[in-house]
């Protein structure tokens, strides 16, 4: 099972958006709402400063590569202080990951492993997790399938005795089969559909049940606890 984090097991949006706005303020921007900028989040932080300086700019210009940099910085230095003030776990996570205990399962997030790994740590639930792929683990970020391919690889090979015998194409393409990509995004989807997993989308996270109806997951579920009822 490959679960997404942000919108998915944890509702970050406000101190997503409490330090994106602390990065504008200092780079003499204007604030966004809460709800713009959880449109902007899923692909990452270099992208969601972009599309932040990008909507705050007097002509909706891009900027330049020095903006851009200063704005990561200032983004990385302030969610670090404000990543735990408001975030919380959606309901019934920790019974439900409980619940498939005995399944192997990877966190697949755009989210640098430092902040995620902070993150899991402080709810306690990184014991449920048997491996982490996030933002800098691969050169690819979701919704490319190839994060999704590299969490079932990592949970194929910590799964058998011997990964180098046993670990082959056929193996992999067998693995995602049985695997499920959960997440509330269309990247999510598209990902875990790439890498030929089953998708199950969440409505309670960044997007909209109707913006996921059209990606086609395999599933919807509109509360965490319904995955015990879609993959028992």
């Amino acid at each position: 099972m490959l679960f997404d984090l942000d919108g998915t097991l944890i509702d970050s949006r406000t101190d997503l958006a409490n330090s994106i706005n602390l990065m504008l303020g200092e780079l003499g921007r204007p604030s966004l709402d809460e709800a713009t900028v959880g449109g902007f989040v899923g692909d990452g932080v270099r992208v969601l400063v972009h599309r932040s300086l990008t909507a705050t700019d007097p002509n909706h210009q891009p900027p330049d590569e020095e903006l851009h940099a200063r704005g990561i910085a200032l983004m990385h230095r302030y969610y670090a202080d404000e990543m735990l003030k408001t975030t919380s776990l959606y309901p019934k996570v920790i019974e439900t990951l409980d619940y498939f205990s005995s399944k192997r399962k990877a966190v697949v997030t755009s989210k640098e492993v430092r902040f995620t790994r902070i993150i899991l740590d402080h709810f306690g639930i990184a014991r449920f997790f048997n491996a982490i792929v996030g933002g800098d683990t691969v050169a690819w970020r979701k919704p490319d399938p190839r994060p999704v391919l590299e969490a079932v690889k990592m949970l194929s090979v910590s799964a058998i005795d011997e990964p180098s015998a046993s670990l082959n194409v056929s193996f992999l393409k067998e693995a995602s089969a049985e695997t499920v990509m959960v997440g509330d995004s269309e990247n999510d989807m598209n990902a875990g559909r790439g890498a030929g997993t089953r998708t199950c989308a969440v409505t309670f996270g960044f997007r909209t049940a109707e913006e996921l109806r059209l990606t086609e997951p395999d599933v919807i579920i509109d509360r965490f606890d319904q995955l015990r009822e879609t993959f028992c």
